[in-house]
């Protein structure tokens, strides 16, 4: 009897905990706007912030699923924003995509150059959208890259968040 009661309450105590952090993993993926001194963007439902992650990017996003059968080790999408100097290019290039579309828009007053390529990485086919704007002697970029095989819905997501990123 001595040691039942401790047992409930440490067994009670771990069931409080455990609801609390899948509660919070579970928010974590919740759609949400990230705005920064640069940009904006809508990150959609399903995909997680990194927090603290590679110092080359302003900010970057993944999906929480991942692809099937051969793509079963990436995710169904990363996204990533770079904000470097007009003068200066990126250490990364991506010399490897075959650009399918490269076309110039203005939106609310703002030049942004908006690509569509492909990319193979280890036999499976990925779609890569970019979409980059220079403000301020700035250019900030955004990448999205995502399997080629997906789901309409989740096509709009994407689609959704490629539109919502704009300079400040």
């Amino acid at each position: 009897m001595e040691i039942l009661i401790p047992g409930l309450i440490l067994v009670a105590l771990m069931v409080y905990a455990s609801t609390r952090i899948k509660k919070s993993a579970a928010r974590a993926y919740e759609p949400e706007t990230i705005e920064t001194e640069d940009f904006v963007i809508n990150k959609p439902a399903g995909f997680l912030t990194v927090i603290g992650g590679d110092p080359q990017y302003a900010f970057e996003s993944y999906s929480k699923e991942f692809g099937t059968d051969s793509a079963s080790e990436f995710r169904k999408a990363t996204a990533h924003i770079s904000v470097y100097n007009a003068g200066s290019r990126p250490a990364k290039r991506d010399a490897g995509d075959r650009i399918d579309s490269d076309v110039s828009k203005k939106i609310g007053g703002q030049s942004y150059r908006v690509t569509e390529a492909r990319r193979t990485v280890k036999n499976v086919d990925f779609k890569v959208l970019r979409k980059s704007g220079e403000k301020n002697g700035r250019i900030v970029k955004l990448e999205i890259v995502l399997l080629n095989e997906t789901t309409d819905e989740f096509l709009r997501d994407i689609e959704a968040m490629l539109l919502s990123f704009e300079l400040k």
